[in-house]
């Protein structure tokens, strides 16, 4: 029987209660943003199990168009804590418009978080396709189910979907807009399917289609890390700070054959884990996807290459743990692996690993490792069903011509399933908005959607 989140597809399910309306007040540590929570069912099965506490936050307007619902991808970043970046990030006909709101998903942030797994340096030095990186991930849906026996269960997309309809009974408005970026575009997609009436509008930046297996993410992903940083190793001479060499790409593969040698020595102070080429692919997505949140990055090349591994370790360490420094590792796989309908065994990772390797040696590991590296021997099954085109207002899926992390391949795979109208933007990095919010041509095409519910004409592109 094909199931989604904690219960099969079409099975009746007591209705919960509904939500009492958010206590808002002022956020401590953001001007003009109310923070509040909301109480969702442990088990949408039966309610009667208990509660989930959710943190929730807002920024409000007088005279508002609507509700934005804003979810920051991850999975497993906090949406309470970076709400206030995305939000300046947005169209100010958008911003000025709407009640933008979002909420740490259960599991994640100050939504009873999963901090169990392995260390976020383990994590980010970890290859995939080696022996090491097997160890690092064993056992880890064993040590977060026992840790976390009443909520991990239920950690998964869509019954994080289930609880973003009870925050909209809880606002108080019968249908809500939403912008996902990145896994944020799986949780929209899933919402649109369960709850196609309380959609007005809906974007879907940096897109993931949930039909794909984990193994096909990771075969798209690993041409497009090779693409992209190959663009930036061949500027890498005008770039400031690069000192890399007349030869970058040579110079970066030859640390990264260095580093699989010869591991450089831990950090210290608490991390024990030494730096391997791990990090040094961990650092580069990072890198490659938002750019302008990591401007150490040549410079901790520079140190990694003269024997100081310390500071790739730290840009590492931004894929690996959320804006307040706690680790992602266990909401991330808990949610990913959870949400997957299959999940290869250790020998098939590591077969993929090597394959893509050998293909793409700048990119191929790191696209298995970004994608099911945590996933081997995984039981949960949360699988989200299979997602189709439906009677809901037709999304807006934006792809990045030459996003590292969730390829231009995926963004048409998912226009085409969940039918769609896709907008290409010609640039590079991870998500337009996180890359390219200042771009009037896309600025104009999101206002006009999302305000006024103007599709945007089909083959609509945006140049960086």
């Amino acid at each position: 029987m094909l199931t989604t989140g904690a219960f099969p597809v079409g099975s009746a399910a007591a209705a919960p209660a509904p939500p009492a309306p958010i206590d808002w007040t002022p956020c401590p540590s953001s001007s003009g943003y109310q923070c509040g929570s909301l109480q969702v069912p442990l088990d949408y099965r039966d309610p009667s199990r208990g509660s989930v506490r959710l943190s929730v936050i807002e920024h409000p307007v007088a005279k508002a168009k609507g509700v934005l619902v804003f979810n920051p991808g991850g999975p497993g970043e906090s949406g309470v804590l970076i709400l206030p970046i995305l939000v300046s990030l947005l169209p100010a006909g958008v911003r000025d418009r709407f009640t933008v709101v979002s909420f740490d998903e259960r599991g994640t942030g100050s939504s009873e978080p999963l901090l169990c797994g392995p260390s976020a340096s383990a994590a980010a030095s970890a290859v995939a396709g080696t022996e090491a990186a097997a160890h690092v991930f064993a056992g880890l849906e064993r040590s977060c189910r026992a840790a976390y026996p009443t909520v991990f269960p239920s950690v998964d997309t869509t019954t994080s979907a289930r609880d973003m309809d009870q925050l909209r009974k809880a606002l108080g408005v019968g249908r809500i807009d939403f912008y996902g970026l990145s896994y944020g575009t799986v949780l929209g997609s899933v919402y649109r399917q369960l709850f196609r009436d309380h959609v007005r509008s809906m974007v879907l930046d940096g897109a993931v289609d949930a039909n794909l297996s984990l193994s096909t993410d990771a075969t798209l992903e690993a041409p497009a890390i090779a693409t992209a940083l190959e663009h930036e190793l061949a500027g890498c001479p005008e770039t400031p700070g690069c000192q890399l060499g007349a030869d970058p790409i040579a110079a970066y593969g030859d640390l990264q054959q260095r580093l699989a040698r010869a591991p450089l020595p831990a950090p210290g102070g608490g991390d024990t884990t030494p730096v391997t080429e791990g990090d040094l692919a961990t650092a580069t997505l990072l890198y490659l996807s938002v750019p302008t949140l990591t401007p150490g990055y040549f410079q901790a090349l520079a140190s990694a290459a003269a024997g100081d591994g310390g500071p790739l370790r730290s840009v590492a360490l931004g894929l690996e743990t959320d804006l307040d420094g706690k680790s992602l590792v266990g909401p991330l796989w808990a949610i990913t692996c959870n949400d997957a309908a299959a999940h290869p065994n250790a020998g098939a990772t590591a077969a993929l690993a090597r394959s893509l390797a050998e293909r793409y040696p700048l990119g191929g590991a790191e696209a298995v490792s970004n994608n099911l590296i945590g996933c081997p021997g995984w039981t949960s099954d949360g699988a989200i069903a299979h997602l189709s085109p439906n009677r809901a207002p037709t999304p807006l899926v934006i792809g990045n011509t030459y996003d590292p992390n969730t390829p231009y391949a995926s963004a048409r795979r998912l226009a085409s399933t969940v039918g769609g109208r896709l907008v290409t933007y010609v640039g590079y990095g991870h998500t337009w908005l996180l890359n390219g919010s200042a771009n009037t041509c896309m600025q104009g095409v999101i206002e006009s959607y999302l305000v006024d519910g103007v599709l945007p004409a089909t083959g609509t592109r945006c140049r960086a």
